[in-house]
């Protein structure tokens, strides 16, 4: 199973502190598929020219893929995501 963890605001709109799934496939796939499941998912995170905002942060295994290879990275059955906003202060 997939293991897709919500943190921080990603949580508040998920209502949810993780989901399994049996999936594989790439992680625009995914985001795509969590995007039908919790309203507003995707605009939350992606930004007006469908980037993911630099203050989302989204972990595979521990790691954070290039940016420019989050919608085509290939997820496994076994991986873990972890999705977050990152806090900034001032």
């Amino acid at each position: 199973m997939t293991k897709v963890k919500f943190m921080g605001i990603i949580r508040e709109i998920t209502q949810e502190k993780e989901l399994d799934l049996a999936f594989e496939g790439t992680l625009g796939d995914i985001l795509n598929l969590l995007d039908q499941k919790y309203e507003n998912f995707k605009k939350t995170i992606t930004d007006d020219n469908g980037k993911i905002k630099d203050y989302i942060k989204i972990l595979i295994n521990g790691e954070s893929p290039a940016s420019e290879d989050f919608y085509t990275y290939t997820l496994k059955n076994s991986d873990e995501v972890v999705i977050f906003q990152t806090i900034a202060g001032g």
